[in-house]
């Protein structure tokens, strides 16, 4: 459980764990119910959640999140089935005329490394314009930058191929 939940003491110097999000304790429960015979597996979880790194400007340290996961189909028909069930889910609150989906990627295990080395070799030429954030990004995990808020990053950004796009030159 250390690695997955958060321990933090309260004031009473009582260990609580901070739930960060609902995916691991889905896998958990799977794996330890012996589920894992039986599959595809369907879950979904609604519940507060807790971030214990300093959060986001405009975000809070507990949130709620409702999640489902589908364990045991690894094609791209169980992203879709997830997909729909959202999309149905947003239309049977009347919302669906109120949102737009999206839809992104980054891929399977080899797109990303490749696109990752083509990141950096790029953002690498920008250094000294990137937020501190972003810098330290680079080094830990490139990716990361592309969700950067910060103005300067975003217009770096803009002229950076896209992963759909590996043998575009820069």
């Amino acid at each position: 459980l250390g690695d997955v939940y958060k321990r933090q003491e309260d004031r009473s110097g009582d260990l609580l764990m901070l739930r960060p999000e609902g995916t691991s304790g889905v896998v958990r429960a799977f794996l330890n119910a012996g589920l894992t015979q039986d599959i595809p597996q369907r879950f979904s979880y609604f519940g507060p959640m807790f971030r214990y790194e300093r959060p986001q400007k405009g975000r809070l340290r507990q949130f709620h999140q409702f999640g489902v996961e589908l364990l045991g189909i690894s094609s791209s028909m169980g992203d879709l089935e997830v997909i729909s069930l959202a999309n149905n889910f947003l239309k049977s609150l009347n919302l669906d005329n109120k949102i737009e989906l999206k839809i992104n990627s980054l891929g399977d295990t080899d797109s990303r490394l490749n696109y990752r080395k083509v990141l950096v070799d790029y953002l690498n030429d920008f250094k000294k314009e990137l937020s501190e954030d972003s810098i330290k990004r680079l080094k830990e995990n490139p990716l990361r930058i592309l969700d950067s808020k910060n103005p300067s990053d975003q217009a770096i950004l803009l002229s950076l191929i896209h992963i759909s796009e590996p043998t575009r030159p820069l």
